[in-house]
């Protein structure tokens, strides 16, 4: 029988992203979907805060502001914070030398050790394709790769062209690195055809790698209704990456969204628009799921995750 409440780690959100986007915002906000008092209400106890930059002029400059934000909330009692980068762009322009990426990376790791790393976002960028576009990786991403491997630094492929994360794999495999691939906040590509989404034949690859792969809570990704959870929970089984599945629910304040995401809007499902929606979902799931493996999907396979690539620091449950 199904017994609320269930501890949520969670991969994704933007609550970096809104509080730099307007001064005076805090993460009490309400009713921004991620501010720390929803987060309580659905009672996550370990949110990853995406650094999030788009690929122009100043990306660099919006992921310092972001790191900033992130030393003012990081020792919030009842929530544990880690960092990680939605985009590397944030850390080397695209008219910038690659060395500074390097010398990024070492302030940012100085700051909070980092669970994982994107190379684009939606556009292609020096390193690679993102989810809109079509190319593949560049010999800059294969850098980077390179030193995420030294780091220890698992790299996200939620953002990347299909053709990017093939290149990924391969580069992987090629040079022999032990670089886990994970989809931080990714849904199954055969139950909601996006491209943010992901081929079957990529979530078997971050299966057998030991990776993980985060629900999505946006609309768009999930189907045509909030049912749809469901089918991709029973497609992440038969698939068997259940134990792989957690939770990256991507909160962000709608009125940020960059005006190329106009289209997914409304973004969110009505009952499962904030942090704090969690309890909703697990009763949802519990239709399907036992208990065991709700709290598998909540939080344990993150935890799980965490304690097997040798993040022992972030891997004690609260």
């Amino acid at each position: 029988m199904f017994s609320s409440p269930v501890s949520v780690a969670d991969l994704h959100c933007d609550l970096l992203f809104y509080l730099t986007c307007k001064k005076g915002r805090t993460a009490y906000d309400p009713n921004i979907c991620c501010s720390i008092p929803e987060m309580r209400q659905g009672k996550v106890i370990f949110q990853t805060l995406a650094v999030f930059t788009e690929t122009k002029p100043g990306s660099a400059k919006a992921a310092h502001d972001q790191f900033a934000a992130y030393n003012t909330i990081k020792d919030t009692q009842d929530v544990q914070f880690v960092l990680a980068i939605e985009n590397a762009s944030g850390l080397c322009e695209e008219n910038e030398k690659l060395e500074v990426a390097i010398t990024r990376l070492e302030q940012v790791l100085a700051l909070s050790p980092l669970l994982y790393l994107s190379l684009t976002w939606n556009s292609e960028n020096r390193f690679g394709g993102g989810n809109a576009s079509t190319k593949g990786l560049k010999r800059d991403g294969e850098v980077l790769l390179e030193l995420l491997n030294e780091k220890k630094i698992a790299i996200d492929l939620s953002h990347t062209s299909d053709a990017l994360a093939e290149g990924i794999l391969n580069y992987i495999d090629k040079k022999g690195l032990g670089l886990i691939p994970i989809a931080s906040h990714s849904n199954f590509r055969k139950i909601a055809d996006h491209p943010r989404n992901l081929p079957d034949e990529i979530a078997k690859e971050i299966l057998k790698r030991g990776g993980i792969i985060g629900l999505n809570f946006v609309r768009a990704f999930i189907g045509k209704d909030a049912k749809d959870f469901l089918s991709h929970v029973e497609h992440a089984a038969q698939l068997g990456c259940l134990n792989n599945l957690c939770c990256g629910a991507d909160f962000a304040h709608e009125g940020d969204f960059p005006e190329e995401l106009n289209y997914l809007k409304p973004i969110y499902f009505a009952d499962f628009s904030s942090a704090s929606c969690y309890p909703k979902l697990w009763s949802l799931f519990s239709k399907r799921l036992s208990q065991e493996e709700i709290e598998a999907i909540s939080h344990k396979n993150f935890f799980s995750f965490l304690q097997r690539t040798g993040c022992e620091a972030l891997s004690k449950e609260r």
